[in-house]
């Protein structure tokens, strides 16, 4: 494929992210980039290796996921010369979450129970293949222009297939901490966990969505990563419906056990969708707001 590399988009765990235009099509596209592991030197850096271990990684799930609520993968290249690995994936021209949450502050309800219903369909897809995802967040969810959720961003995360029955099989071969700490399960702490985890860091996306703010935000990292040892919960917001605070609190549950799986949440009475639901009149109703 002959491409041209456009303006930087966006940053993922790992590399940064970049507009494409496929010169032969006409087509744009993204291309996540990371410094490849060429050298001898580059083999002894820790940080150049894990990176480069990471878009392998995220290559070898992407390329057998397909699923309208998962970005899709669209191939990879070497480049020896330039000393880089690029990911070739879909396009989103919506930005993520996190940008609308930039520009309209907080979503209303019904805008957030719409992206919610459609990130457990992801979720499910993938704990049903055995894929932990890991890093849910508002900032790992890409909205298109007719407001379709993908989920984005697989450099950490695992396929359990190997190690287990089911993704949602407690398993103790964890060795690192994964994650973004403010959306982190308190089990991830512990190294011994499930896909769980990305039922907790869904409902702390719904909390961010709803309240315009990630949990545990007036928090420091480091008193973040205290009250998630001491197995707290962040706090659910009085003023949402009685539907949405039962969800949180279903997701939010400290004991994985506890926590319903995403086929059981899609079940919810918060993401059942109303029939005469429209995105983009929702989208210019949250710009009055």
């Amino acid at each position: 494929m002959i491409w041209m590399r456009g303006n930087l988009i966006g940053r993922g765990s790992f590399g940064r992210v970049y507009h494409a235009y496929n010169i032969a099509t006409g087509e744009w596209f993204a291309v996540k980039q990371v410094d490849a592991v060429v050298t001898q030197s580059d083999k002894r850096n820790a940080d150049l290796q894990e990176a480069s271990d990471a878009l392998y990684r995220e290559i070898l799930l992407l390329k057998d996921l397909d699923h309208v609520n998962i970005v899709q993968y669209l191939g990879y290249n070497l480049n020896k010369e330039e000393g880089h690995i690029y990911i070739f994936l879909e396009y989103v021209p919506g930005g993520s979450i996190s940008s609308l949450l930039c520009e309209y502050k907080f979503l209303d309800e019904p805008l957030t129970k719409f992206f919610t219903r459609q990130i457990l369909q992801g979720l499910h897809y993938l704990h049903s293949r055995h894929i932990l995802h890991r890093d849910i967040k508002g900032g790992n969810v890409l909205i298109d222009q007719n407001g379709v959720c993908k989920i984005t961003d697989f450099g950490l995360s695992k396929n359990q297939q190997q190690d287990s029955n089911g993704a949602y099989d407690t398993h103790s071969s964890h060795t690192q901490m994964k994650g973004t700490l403010y959306w982190m399960a308190p089990e991830v702490l512990t190294n011994n966990y499930s896909a769980k985890v990305d039922v907790w860091s869904l409902g702390c996306t719904v909390l961010e969505m709803i309240t315009g703010e990630h949990p545990w935000m007036e928090l420091t990292t480091l008193a973040a990563l205290y009250q998630i040892g001491l197995h707290n919960a962040p706090a659910i917001p009085e003023n949402i419906s009685d539907a949405a605070k039962d969800f949180l609190g279903q997701c939010l549950r400290i004991k994985p056990e506890d926590r319903p799986t995403a086929s059981e949440l899609l079940q919810h009475p918060f993401v059942q969708i109303d029939p005469s639901f429209d995105f983009k009149e929702s989208l210019k109703q949250q710009q009055l707001k």
